[in-house]
């Protein structure tokens, strides 16, 4: 399987986790205390493995011959990117009237960086394809 599709399943897959929470969300229950929790952080988790591999999928597609270091640096330099802005943009709640900050929700975004990183670890061949 080449590079592209094990990157572009591993982003899917955190999407479709995303949409499901999402899903959920709208379904007028009560929750048991530790769902209505995971329910509140899950979309930082998720976006934070999507966003890396959805760059890094595009990537692989686009520069087929790249050896695995180029691979190492570019999912190093999205994850980064993606940590900062998730970041960022839970900071800039704090002074949004519409929107709610939520500390969990940066703490939230560092698990889902460093699920990235291990699923990356994982699909990712030493060697070239």
């Amino acid at each position: 399987m080449n590079r592209g599709l094990r990157y572009g399943l591993v982003s899917i897959g955190a999407l479709a986790l995303l949409s499901l929470v999402h899903l959920m969300r709208g379904i007028d229950r009560e929750w048991p205390p530790i769902v209505a929790y995971l329910m509140g952080v899950m979309p930082n988790i998720a976006a934070a493995i999507a966003i890396p591999f959805v760059v890094l999928g595009y990537l692989a597609d686009q520069r087929k011959t790249a050896p695995p270091a180029a691979f190492r640096r570019w999912f190093y330099a999205a994850a980064t990117v993606s940590l900062i802005g998730l970041i960022g943009w839970e900071l800039l709640q704090r002074r949004s009237t519409g929107l709610i900050f939520d500390v969990d929700d940066i703490g939230a975004t560092f698990v889902g960086t460093m699920i990235a990183v291990m699923l990356f670890t994982l699909v990712t061949p030493k060697a070239a394809d």
